[in-house]
Formats: C-alpha cells, sequence, structure tokens
C-alpha cells in the first residue's frame, strides 16, 4: 500500500518546497507581534512530545514572573470557534470538553491545576483552529510577555522569536501519505534549536541523527492514577493496556521498563473519537484477559474524563468503562539528559530582551 501512496509523498513534497521557499523569499505575508514568540514543533505527524514540551516551557517563564499565553489548534475537536481559558481553572462545572477543546488541550488545563509556577507568573490557554488569528487576538486583547505555538513549525504566518523542532531519534521513510513525515528532514535548518526526545528508551538503543550537541530528553514515569487521583492499591499488577496517541510504541515501553506484565496492549489513531462499540470492545477484551487493571495514557484517559458522553446525563459505554473500571493513566514528567544548558542559554535570552 505506500508503494502506491509514494507518488502522492513526492506531489506533497514538492508542495511543501514551493511553499517554504514562498516564505524564505517574502511571497507570503507574515506577522510580527509584540509578544515574544516561542514555537515548538517537529517534522513528524505526531509523537515527538510538543505538548508536554510547551508545558516545561510555561512553567518555566512562569516562574520567572512572566505572562504566557499557550496557543493551541485543539485537534479533532467538534466546534471550530476560539476559546480563551485561564490556566490553573479547575472546571469544577464541567463547562469544558473534550469536544469543544480538544485532548491536548484539556490534558494542559489538568496539568496546570495547582501549579505552582501560577503564583509567581499568569497564563492563558487560547484554542483557536487559525493560529494567526489566536496569536494576534493574544497579542492585542491580553498582551502577554509570551506566546507559545504548541504545533508551530509549519505555521510560517507568525514571526518567531525561537523556533525549536523536537525530534524522534531514527528518521527515514517518506513523506505523508506513505510515510508519517510533514516536511523532509532538511527543513530542520530553518530552526533556532533542535532537540531530540528519546522517551522512555535508553539512548544507546537507537542508530542516532547526526546532530551534533543539542539537548536530549527523555520521559520519567511519575505512576499511574485513576478518576480519584488515587494510585493502584498494589506495585504488583498485570495490565490490559489501551492507547491512541502519536507513537503508541512509546507507551509500550514504557510499561516495558517499567516492569508491568501487559497481557494485551492495543493501539488506536492519534487523537482517536473512541465509538462505542470500540469502547464496548475494549471492556469485552479487558475481562477476557483477566488482567488487574486497564492502563493507557493521560491524554485518553482526559479524552474519556472530559467526553460529553461522559459527562451528560443517561447510560454509555464510556462511563461503564470509567466507573465501574480499574482505569488508570501514566503521569510522566520531562527530564533533560544531555545540554540543557544550550536551551536555558535560548531562554534566557528571550526575557533579557
Amino acid at each position: 500500500m505506500k508503494i502506491l501512496l509514494k507518488p502522492f509523498s513526492w506531489i506533497f513534497r514538492f508542495f511543501v518546497f514551493i511553499r517554504n521557499k514562498l516564505y524564505d523569499y517574502g511571497y507570503f505575508k507574515t506577522v510580527h507581534l509584540s509578544a515574544r514568540v516561542i514555537s515548538v514543533g517537529n517534522i513528524d505527524s505526531g509523537g515527538t512530545g510538543k505538548t508536554p514540551f510547551t508545558e516545561y516551557l510555561a512553567r518555566y517563564f512562569l516562574e520567572k514572573g512572566k505572562s504566557v499565553v499557550i496557543l493551541t489548534k485543539g485537534y479533532k475537536r467538534a466546534e471550530d470557534d476560539m476559546q480563551v481559558i485561564e490556566l490553573g481553572y479547575k472546571n469544577e462545572e464541567n463547562k469544558l470538553t473534550n469536544e469543544n477543546l480538544g485532548d491536548e488541550s484539556m490534558m494542559i488545563l489538568e496539568d496546570f491545576i495547582d501549579e505552582p509556577s501560577l503564583k509567581k507568573g499568569t497564563g492563558l490557554l487560547i484554542v483557536s483552529d487559525n493560529k494567526r488569528s489566536g496569536a494576534k487576538l493574544a497579542d492585542s486583547k491580553f498582551k502577554p510577555d509570551l506566546i507559545l505555538l504548541d504545533d508551530g513549525f509549519q505555521h510560517r504566518r507568525i514571526i518567531r522569536d525561537l523556533d525549536i523542532v523536537l525530534l524522534n531519534p531514527v528518521y527515514k521513510g517518506p513523506l505523508i501519505p506513505a510515510g508519517t513525515f510533514r516536511e523532509p528532514f532538511s527543513s530542520t535548518k530553518r530552526a533556532d534549536l533542535k532537540i531530540l526526545n528519546y522517551k522512555f528508551k535508553e539512548i544507546r538503543e537507537y542508530n542516532i541523527i547526526k546532530l551534533g550537541s543539542i539537548p536530549t530528553f527523555n520521559y520519567i514515569l511519575e505512576g499511574f492514577f485513576n478518576i480519584k487521583n488515587e494510585p493502584p492499591t498494589k506495585s504488583d499488577f498485570t495490565a490490559f493496556a489501551f492507547c491512541g496517541i502519536g507513537d503508541p510504541d512509546s507507551f509500550r515501553d514504557l510499561l516495558d521498563n517499567a516492569g508491568i506484565k501487559v497481557l494485551n496492549f492495543i493501539s488506536f489513531p492519534d487523537h482517536h473519537n473512541f465509538k462505542e462499540e470500540e469502547i464496548k470492545n475494549l471492556i469485552s477484551r479487558y475481562k477476557q484477559s483477566g488482567a488487574d487493571l486497564i492502563l493507557t495514557t493521560q491524554k485518553d484517559f482526559v479524552r474519556f474524563k472530559y467526553s460529553t458522553r461522559m459527562l451528560s446525563g443517561g447510560e454509555n459505554s464510556i462511563k461503564e468503562l470509567m466507573n465501574n473500571y480499574p482505569v488508570y493513566y501514566s503521569k510522566i514528567r520531562l527530564n533533560f539528559t544531555q545540554n540543557q544548558d544550550i536551551l536555558m542559554n535560548k531562554l534566557g535570552e528571550i526575557i533579557k530582551d
């Protein structure tokens, strides 16, 4: 199938090349904002950790007492309007859902509840299908010190002060639709800073792309938690696992590194919108597996927790899964392993000017 799609990848590559050249030579108009702008992006179609890294940057600048706006698209949400929410908003009345914000946006809000750095700085989350419109609104109305573009590498209409591209350790294969890449690797030359994310593997396990001295980071598992934010009652358990993220292998690596015996593992596409039958099938396969717990990622868990089906009246499969079965999500944190000082120097320059 991929062989049949390769000609379309070549066509896509050609249009990407032309588009970038039109920006390079100034034929496409760009917008300069008063706020400092940092873009976090990639050349892959997902799975490099853009949102966790954007959160890391937000915490850094909030800790410095800065006002920060995180601007994100809200992939696969049902609404296309622009949403503005304060970081730290607890959503106790469930007014915000996955359908109107998207799973990654809901995860950002969850992660900033009771965030200590918000005592020093102020933060907003803006969800907009049009990043240019969202950035202009943030700049003119809220006048932040910094705007962080989550998944901004391809959105060249906004001039940025720091362009960060996150990389997986191995790059091979064609562009979409035959492969997973939005741009060829050569496009990373326009980034101000490349950063390597090797997630849960040992870095020596990879045939690392040769990039010289760049920052590298991985993920550290903080634990598993249920809808009441409680950890499992016992540390030794078997698991039925599923996920719908850009790099499902990384979740499997997390479970393997944690020494968890996984009896069944199912993956779905990134930002997957689960149908009733699919959730019923998950419940059925969990029962058949005989596993102690159901494990998933935080992004998948948030997708269920704040689904309108979960929050509305009546019985459905999401309510059954979340309320009647031992579903736990993995909580991770970002950990720099090499050359963090290169990033810190860049960030220092941003707030010094």
